[in-house]
């Protein structure tokens, strides 16, 4: 029995397929577009149409693999216990908003690792001994799931392998607010959040991006790849069977992707 739905497989074939088709459209409609880089347009040349193209597919579809995760979560999980892309105004005293800088300002500064047990103690102790003034940011998540069995709370922000720099804090930043704000606010007693990266751009070696480890503990606070795709989809298979619809889109529409990414080939 598959853990993805069928009628979710035709609602994740038709996001890959939509960002297939933009491209195509472009191979058509602009084949001349490259990277930029004249050392590979000088390697490549005949081919850096192609590469670029590829390329967009690439960054497009990060953009879709949100909704995937949400259509997986809400067989999973039902679709009354998701939520994503949400703005909370996160209304919290000050004493725990400089605790979440402190924790912040440490892993910046590079004077100790990310410890997510840890962090979330310091949390949670600053959350019961409130101090009267308060503070309060909005903030846009991007993944909230509820697990009604186990009465369990989770917040998650997706990324790509390798986000910018200015990304990763400020999602550290959000991630501990919300977790702070669930607990303190709407006096949630199961509450974690996740920094989640959809793939491994390394992968089969472990990721090791530093700019995501400075910030974020593997052993708490980061899920990545399989791992994160099995979270979302609450069984060991969703991964595999995720991974699976892809090859498949490829398969069957492998000579469609070629003739249209083939008009970019510059052919003498």
């Amino acid at each position: 029995m598959t853990t993805i739905k069928p009628s979710s497989r035709l609602k994740i074939y038709s996001l890959i397929d939509g960002v297939v088709e933009r491209y195509l459209k472009k191979a058509i409609s602009s084949p001349k577009s490259n990277s930029g880089n004249p050392f590979i347009i000088a390697i490549f040349q005949d081919f850096d149409p192609l590469l670029h193209r590829i390329h967009g597919v690439k960054t497009s579809l990060g953009g879709e693999m949100e909704k995937i995760a949400e259509i997986i979560a809400s067989d999973a999980w039902g679709q009354e216990n998701v939520r994503r892309k949400f703005n909370v105004n996160v209304e919290l005293p000050v004493n725990v908003f400089r605790i979440i800088d402190n924790i912040i300002n440490n892993l910046s500064n590079a004077k100790k690792l990310s410890n997510y047990n840890e962090e979330k103690e310091k949390i949670i102790e600053a959350c019961d001994n409130p101090s009267k003034e308060v503070e309060s940011h909005t903030y846009e998540f991007d993944m909230e799931l509820y697990d009604k069995e186990n009465d369990h709370w989770y917040y998650l922000e997706m990324k790509g392998p390798d986000p910018n720099t200015t990304e990763v804090p400020g999602a550290k930043k959000r991630l501990l607010a919300v977790m702070s704000w669930a607990y303190y606010a709407k006096k949630y007693k199961k509450v974690d959040s996740k920094f989640a990266i959809y793939y491994n751009n390394t992968f089969p070696k472990p990721y090791k991006n530093p700019k995501v480890l400075y910030y974020f503990d593997p052993d708490g606070g980061l899920s990545v790849h399989e791992e994160f795709w099995n979270f979302v989809g609450d069984n060991p298979r969703t991964y595999s069977e995720l991974l699976a619809i892809f090859r498949e889109y490829g398969k069957k529409n492998k000579k469609r992707i070629w003739d249209g990414f083939s008009k970019l080939i510059i052919k003498k």
